[in-house]
């Protein structure tokens, strides 16, 4: 599959999403302000800078990109000088742009300012992922704000429930993952290091995303953990070369336009021990069990109990180290993934159509290995489905 839009308009044409699609966020943003009777609202983490504004500014290199609106529908994104055309692209109303001569924190803040004017009795800001820093700012600036209030909880419910057109660069992106795992398994031998086949599996999924999303912008990455290195599922690749018998964490993270999609498999190179044949058998257990109970109006966390309860049944209840999946979509940032999609025991929180998420139970053995699968699930049409399935074909 490949995306509507198949080529660049121009260089600087970065826009993964239409402008329907970006004008229904602007206007589901701006009836929640009416509604709350809410003045203005200043949004400064990447994620949902990147939400509101289509910009992808997949680093921000130190420099805040920040976006701001009035109850009246009139936006502006505000960063630095260097990031001018970037800004540019969005479908805002305004790019406010600071240079360095300042503090560029301080800097954004006084264009923030400029732009909102200082009469704003409401506020809206993510008041818990403010820097004690920026709290100070927004304050010393906006000294006539009555009340504040929190914009992050909202912002993170439209998130979570994906468009048609976030959706399908998922899917895209879930094809891009069976591309980077096929690159991984082809480079896969005996003495061949971790960075070998990582190297091949994102070189391979860059070229894919090129092909099929030309206008994405691709941070895609891979991991490849072997031997007890499985025990550290988030290490990155390095020089260890791959022996007979070693347990082998295939991962592959395809990120394009700043939407992640992941795939992990676990397998062993070589005949298995019976110690690493029956975790690998309880771990695919979980995950099939798991993967078949994601479905609309089943609560979150649910899923997660069910799975632990089936690893702590088959004798692996000390070896548990993370929750049964998380929320998929933005990950670039400071707010990483969507809470309110996470596969884990507190989340009361029911699956709803356009929800993504990942399902990766997984078992850690010391001395052993680490052992998980992970696939992501979208949900649409009150139907489950696994956009990332694959099987570990290896000639061995």
């Amino acid at each position: 599959m490949a995306l509507n839009r198949q080529s660049p308009r121009h260089d600087h044409d970065i826009q993964i999403f239409s402008a329907e699609e970006m004008q229904r966020r602007h206007d589901n943003l701006v009836a929640w302000m009416r509604k709350g009777d809410v003045d203005a609202a200043l949004v400064h983490t990447a994620d949902n800078v990147y939400y509101l504004s289509g910009v992808p500014l997949l680093s921000p290199w130190g420099r805040p990109l920040w976006y701001v609106i009035t109850a009246s529908g009139e936006s502006a994104l505000i960063g630095s000088g260097i990031e001018l055309e970037n800004m540019q692209s969005s479908f805002l109303d305004e790019a406010l742009w600071y240079a360095d001569e300042k503090h560029v924190e301080e800097a954004a803040l006084d264009l923030a300012l400029k732009f909102l004017g200082s009469r704003n009795n409401t506020l809206a800001v993510e008041a818990s992922l403010l820097t004690e820093r920026q709290r100070e700012g927004i304050e010393s600036r906006f000294p006539s704000v009555a009340r504040q209030i929190e914009i992050g909880d909202q912002l993170a419910d439209w998130r979570l429930i994906k468009s048609s057109e976030e959706l399908e660069l998922l899917e895209l992106a879930g094809e891009v993952a069976k591309i980077g795992a096929n690159a991984f398994l082809e480079e896969f031998r005996e003495g061949v290091t971790e960075l070998h086949v990582t190297s091949a599996a994102v070189s391979a999924m860059n070229i894919a995303t090129a092909a099929l999303a030309p206008v994405g912008l691709s941070s895609s990455y891979s991991y490849c953990q072997v031997g007890l290195r499985t025990l550290t599922p988030h290490l990155h690749a390095g020089g260890r070369r791959v022996r007979k018998g070693d347990v082998v964490g295939l991962n592959v993270f395809p990120t394009i336009s700043g939407y992640c999609v992941e795939l992990e498999r676990t397998f062993v190179y070589g005949e298995p021990t019976k110690q690493q044949d029956d975790a690998l058998r309880a771990v695919t257990d979980a995950f099939t069990m798991a993967k078949g109970l994601v479905a609309p109006g089943v609560i979150a966390g649910d899923i997660d109990t069910a799975a632990r309860n089936r690893l702590i049944e088959l004798g692996y209840g000390n070896n548990l180290r993370h929750g049964t999946g998380h929320a998929h979509g933005i990950m670039i940032g400071q707010t990483s993934r969507e809470e309110f999609g996470e596969l884990r025991e507190y989340n009361r929180h029911v699956i709803r159509n356009g929800i993504a998420c990942s399902v990766e139970p997984g078992i850690f053995i010391p001395e052993v290995g680490g052992f998980r699968h992970s696939d992501v699930m979208i949900v649409r049409n009150d139907v489950a489905e696994c956009i990332t399935e694959f099987d570990v074909l290896l000639d061995m």
